[in-house]
C-alpha cells in the first residue's frame, strides 16, 4: 500500500536536462508516491531512461531540484545501499558464474554467511535460475541474462527499485512472477519505478506517466488515464433485428451504429450494460474495454 503520509520516494521540480541543443528533460514535475508501483511510458525519446539515470546520479540535472528517498541527488551517492537499479546496459560479469555474480553484488552490501546464501538461493528460484547458478553468465541466452541482472538487482533488498525495461525477451509466463514479486515489494512499502513499453505491463501498475518530449504529459492510475483520453468502453451486441433494435436503444439516449448484424454502442459506465439488456435480448455480445495503447495515441495526437 502506498505510504501517502510520508514524503514522495523521488520528487523532480521543473528538472531539466540538455545534451548540446536536444533538450532531454524539458522542466520535468513529478511525484513518485512510496509504496506503489509506478511504469514511465512514452516514445523513444521522450526521456525515460534520462530521468531514470539522473534519480541515480548517472546524468548532472541542468536545472531544477531533484530529490531521492528524501535526500537532494546531489547527495544520491549516500544512500545507495537503498536504491537498486537495474540498466539496459550489461552490466554482469561473463567470465563469472551466476553464483558468482551474485555473492559479487552482495558482498558490495557487505552480505554475508547465511543470510547472503539464503537470499541468492530464493532470487535464482524467483527468476527460475536455480538449475544454472554454476553456469558462466557470459553463456547466458538474452532472457536469461534478464533475469540474472533482475536477481542481482534484488540482492541487497532495495527500498527503491528502478528497472529500465526488466522483461525484455522474458516470456509471458515468467514475467507474470515478476510482476507478482513487485506488487509484493510495495506491499512491504517499497517503491517499484519501471519503464516499459508494453501496455500490458503498464495496466499493472499502480501509477502510469506517460512522458512526450522530456516532460510528463500525462499522469495516473491506467483506468484515469484512458478517462483523460475520453475512451469509453463498447459494448458489440449481435442481434436478430439489429436495426430495430438499435433504433429502441437510440431512443434511450446511446450512441450506436450498425454494421453487418453487429450493433456497438459506447457505455459511459459498465452500470449501464444491465440498463441495455432490459431493452434487447442479444443473441451474443462482448465487452471491449479500452486500452492503455489506444489512450496514448489519442493523446498524443492531441499534444
Amino acid at each position: 500500500m502506498a505510504d501517502n503520509g510520508k514524503e514522495p520516494a523521488v520528487s523532480a521540480r521543473g528538472v531539466i536536462k540538455r545534451f548540446g541543443e536536444q533538450v532531454a528533460l524539458s522542466e520535468l514535475t513529478v511525484d513518485i508516491p512510496r509504496g506503489v508501483t509506478y511504469c514511465l511510458v512514452g516514445p523513444n525519446g521522450s526521456g525515460k531512461t534520462t530521468f531514470i539515470r539522473a534519480i541515480v546520479g548517472l546524468l548532472k540535472i541542468d536545472g531544477g531540484d531533484l530529490t531521492v528517498l528524501g535526500e537532494p541527488v546531489q547527495r544520491v551517492s549516500e544512500i545507495y545501499s537503498r536504491i537498486g537499479y537495474m540498466t539496459q546496459h550489461k552490466a554482469l560479469y561473463p567470465d563469472l558464474t551466476l553464483q558468482e555474480n551474485m555473492e559479487f553484488f552482495a558482498g558490495l552490501y557487505d552480505i554475508r554467511g547465511h543470510d547472503r546464501e539464503r537470499r541468492i538461493s530464493d532470487l535464482l528460484n524467483m527468476v527460475d535460475l536455480l538449475e544454472y547458478r554454476h553456469r558462466l553468465a557470459g553463456a547466458l541466452s538474452g532472457g536469461m541474462y534478464q533475469r540474472l541482472s533482475l536477481a542481482c538487482t534484488l540482492i541487497h533488498e532495495p527500498e527503491l527499485l528502478l528497472l529500465d525495461e526488466p522483461t525484455v525477451g522474458i516470456d509471458p509466463g515468467l514475467r507474470q512472477i515478476f510482476w507478482e514479486y513487485f506488487n509484493s515489494l510495495t506491499e512491504q512499502g517499497k517503491t517499484v519505478l519501471i519503464t516499459t513499453h508494453l501496455m500490458d505491463e503498464a495496466e499493472k501498475c499502480k501509477i502510469v506517466g506517460y512522458m512526450r518530449g522530456g516532460k510528463m504529459t500525462a499522469e495516473g492510475s491506467p483506468v484515469n488515464i484512458k478517462r483523460l483520453a475520453g475512451l469509453k468502453p463498447h459494448l458489440q451486441l449481435w442481434l436478430a433485428e439489429p436495426e430495430k433494435d438499435a433504433g429502441r436503444l437510440r431512443a434511450q439516449g446511446f450512441e450506436i451504429r450498425v454494421e453487418q448484424g453487429m450493433a456497438e454502442l459506447r457505455l459511459e459506465n459498465h452500470d449501464q450494460i444491465k440498463r441495455v439488456l432490459e431493452s434487447v435480448t442479444p443473441l451474443d455480445m462482448r465487452l471491449k474495454e479500452p486500452t492503455l495503447e489506444e489512450a496514448f495515441l489519442q493523446l498524443s495526437e492531441a499534444a
